[in-house]
């Protein structure tokens, strides 16, 4: 490093920092209603995009499952297929 830079750090260094301003004042009732809104907003999209998801492709398993077991046979995904 050159030595003008070590110079301005060590400068840098020993200016006083002033303190941070008090935080604003945030009305509690606000931040209830706003919890809560966000609390069901997540427990909604939960149920009916998580689980759906998840049933899905639970059930996919599950026919798979079945048809292995009528069938005997593994029936795998062709090309361009997701898996």
């Amino acid at each position: 490093m050159p030595v003008d830079l070590l110079e301005k750090l060590e400068k840098l260094a020993e200016i006083p920092i002033p303190p941070a301003p008090p935080p604003k004042v945030f009305d509690r009732a606000v931040h209830q209603r706003i919890n809560s809104r966000l609390l069901v907003g997540q427990i909604l999209e939960f149920m009916f995009r998580g689980c759906g998801f998840a049933m899905v492709h639970f059930a996919k398993a599950m026919i798979g499952a079945a048809r292995f077991t009528i069938t005997g046979k593994l029936e795998t995904p062709k090309d361009g297929q997701n898996r």
